[in-house]
Formats: C-alpha cells, structure tokens, sequence
C-alpha cells in the first residue's frame, strides 16, 4: 500500500506497543486514517494479544520489534490474519532479511526503517492523507522526541515546521501520562487505548485528553524522589547500574541510574505481576553501545522476549534469570 492507495474507512485494527508515545502515537494516526479498531500491547504479549484479532480486510501491526523467540508464533499469527486480509507491519526496530523475507512470503506488506520512529514511518507513507491534520503531525513529532529519534532526517523536518517548545511539552504530556495511567493494573490497557482513540480522532492534543495534564503533573512531582531512590537504592557493576522498582515507568528510572552513578547504561526491572521481571535499559547519547542488539541477543540465550535500538530496550525474563541476564549484559558491554 502507498500513500495513494484508497484507505478503509472500516474492518480495520491495529495492534501498536502500549508502553510508549511512539506505540500510542503510531495506532492514534493508523485511527486516523481507518478508523481501526485498537489494541495495545508489548513485545512479550503480541503474538497473544494477535491471536485475539478478529480477521479484518486491514491489520496494522506498529511499533513491535521481533526476535528470533516471538518471531515464529508472530509469523503465524499475521498468516491466519492475512488468509483474510491484508497485513502491514511498520516498524523501526532492527529487523533481519530474513524475518523480513518470511513476513512478505505470507503477503504481510513490510515497511521499515531504522532510520526514523515508528509513528514518523505513518507519517512519511500516508503523509498526503495525515496532513490534513495538524494535530497528526504533531503526534508524529511527540512520537519521535520521545524515542529520541527527533534529529532523524525527517523527524528533524517535522520538527522544525513546528514551535519546539510547544512539542517538548506535548510530548512530555503524552509520555508521562502514559507512565502514571501504566500504574493503574489491569485498567491501564483499556485507559490507554482509549486515549490513542481520542487522539485518533484529530480533535484533541494530548494535553487536552481528560486528566493528562494533571498525571503529567503527577510524575513530574514524582521525579526528585525517583531520582533520590535511585542514587540511594541503585547498584553499580561494572558498566551498568542497576535498581528494582515499582514504577511502570521503568525507562526513566533506567535514566536517573546513569545520572546518579555516571555509567554508560542503567537497568530498571520491575515484578509484572507473575513470575516474571520487565527490564528497561536506556543509555547516553555518547555511548557506544547499541542496547537493542546487544538485548536481542541476551533474550535469545535466555529463551526470553526482548529487543530495541540503540539508546533504549526492554526485555521481559523470569525472575530466575535476573542473576544471569546481568551477568551476560556486563559481559556484552564489556566486550565493547
């Protein structure tokens, strides 16, 4: 499909990943233009979450990197959607030739680049339909400050048609709403779909969604007592620190360890309600390190679910694993 391809106005879903802008932008412009119906999910819950989806004459799957442990069961998935329809798959995570080669054998359309955020992809393929919008290229942009992938070329020139200060503001608005409504259990998902929905709708910006101003507020206070635990509860080793926490948030978290301990990386993990840990990892822009390889192949070794790119992963292992996953991750980054 290109951008002048007639686009659906119904029978459409798209399933995007739940724990960032990029993921709730990426589905809020995919509404947008289809109206699709929205599920949200992460990367160790796709391919359950896509054996949910009814078939539908379009699928839309953003934002959701796959590795060599999700990528058989995601292969199946988009064939028995795809025996009904027509799949897409726009992503900015890194992505095999031959993952990429399997998925267009089953028809699944594939449009990806490392170089820009998932959102700013939409925007660029559909961008005669999106511009009609102002307020979808405002969430494009929301979507790549907050990946920090806002000096890609394109991004950069979204960006630069716009106020900056403006953008920073939503974007932050948007990204933390997201960390206090991921706090609230098991009536997050439905909260967040339904805030891509009402972006989706081109009506509203995100600091005028219902309450988002105020969980902005909320987490901001938050902040300086984060960044305290962190420096009081963090653990250095080697070239990582390392905390356990409570918060959804993990990545930011993850951001205050490399602040209060100076490292080139930090690690935040939190329980998710089963016998299981999620890990977020994010580094320095001077670092050398490409955190969403060096993830893919820690979750490989671990049997486990995981990946990103070059500043940011996450990864999703039981807590058994922790020991270990810590130990291959020092491993890695020393071999650097």
């Amino acid at each position: 499909m290109n951008s002048q391809t007639e686009l659906p106005q119904s029978n459409v879903a798209v399933v995007s990943h739940r724990k960032d802008a990029d993921g709730i932008s990426s589905a809020a412009l995919i509404h947008y233009l289809t109206k699709a119906k929205i599920a949200l999910t992460d990367y160790s819950e796709m391919n359950e979450t896509l054996s949910q989806v009814e078939p539908a004459n379009q699928i839309f799957v953003c934002d959701l990197g796959l590795n060599k442990n999700t990528f058989d069961g995601f292969l199946g998935q988009v064939k028995r959607l795809g025996s009904e329809g027509k799949v897409h798959y726009i992503d900015h995570h890194p992505l095999s030739e031959d993952f990429a080669s399997k998925l267009r054998d089953v028809g699944v359309e594939v449009f990806h680049s490392e170089e820009e955020c998932a959102s700013i992809l939409i925007y660029k393929k559909f961008e005669e339909h999106l511009r009609q919008s102002p307020y979808m290229k405002v969430l494009a942009c929301c979507g790549a400050i907050t990946d920090y992938m806002d000096l890609q070329p394109f991004a950069r020139k979204l960006i630069s048609t716009l106020d900056r200060q403006f953008l920073l503001y939503e974007a932050t608005v948007l990204a933390f709403s997201i960390a206090i409504i991921g706090r609230t259990g098991l009536e997050a998902n439905l909260k967040l779909e339904q805030m891509a929905q009402e972006l989706g709708e081109g009506k509203k910006l995100p600091h005028e969604i219902e309450n988002a101003s105020t969980f902005a507020q909320e987490f901001a206070s938050r902040a300086t007592a984060l960044m305290e635990k962190a420096r009081r509860e963090g653990k250095k080793m080697g070239n990582f620190a390392y905390i356990k926490t409570g918060e959804s948030s993990t990545g930011n978290v993850a951001y205050f360890l490399v602040g209060a301990f100076d490292v080139p990386v930090g690690v935040a993990f939190r329980e998710d309600g089963s016998d299981h840990y999620e890990i977020s990892l994010r580094s320095t822009e001077a670092s050398d390190h490409d955190l969403g390889k060096i993830v893919t192949r820690i979750s490989t070794r671990l049997q486990a679910s995981g990946g990103g790119h070059v500043h940011a992963a996450g990864c999703r292992i039981e807590r058994s694993q922790l020991g270990e996953f810590l130990k291959l991750l020092e491993e890695e980054l020393s071999a650097i």
